[in-house]
């Protein structure tokens, strides 16, 4: 197996365990603003510790404006906006259901890809849509 695949099981465990623990959180009085708060200062603190353990905290002032500014605005909409949303579904929803129909945004990667950046639109990923959907429409079925 290669490196890739093998970082990419290991974020799909930590992913797939990390709900378990948000629902426990958010099942109190915390709502999900403020629960995207406590989990984004976590993150920066741990993040900002990384950085400075491994001695590449000067690394932050390498980094060019148009760069910091798409990873920066990605953040907003995935790490703000995005993770609001998904906690205001979890708080309320089965985590069972809520966590699936949330990692269905490859499919919204696919297309911004293909339309945006001029990626390849293939039969193997329009058949892996095919499954994505009907994957969710089986899970929301009673």
């Amino acid at each position: 197996m290669n490196r890739p695949v093998i970082f990419a099981a290991l974020a799909s465990l930590i992913w797939g365990f990390a709900p378990a623990l948000e629902k426990i959180g958010l099942s109190g009085k915390m709502d999900p603003y403020l629960g995207v708060v406590v989990r984004t200062l976590s993150i920066a603190v741990m993040a900002l510790l990384g950085l400075t353990l491994m001695g590449r905290l000067r690394a932050i002032t390498t980094v060019d404006l148009k760069s910091a500014f798409f990873v920066a605005a990605g953040g907003i909409i995935a790490g703000l906006i995005g993770q609001v949303a998904f906690y205001s579904a979890l708080k309320s929803g089965e985590a069972s259901i809520v966590v699936p129909v949330a990692a269905t945004y490859p499919l919204v990667a696919l297309i911004i890809s293909v339309v945006f950046l001029g990626e390849a639109f293939t039969v193997q990923k329009l058949i892996g849509i095919g499954l994505v959907v009907g994957g969710i429409v089986l899970l929301n079925a009673k």
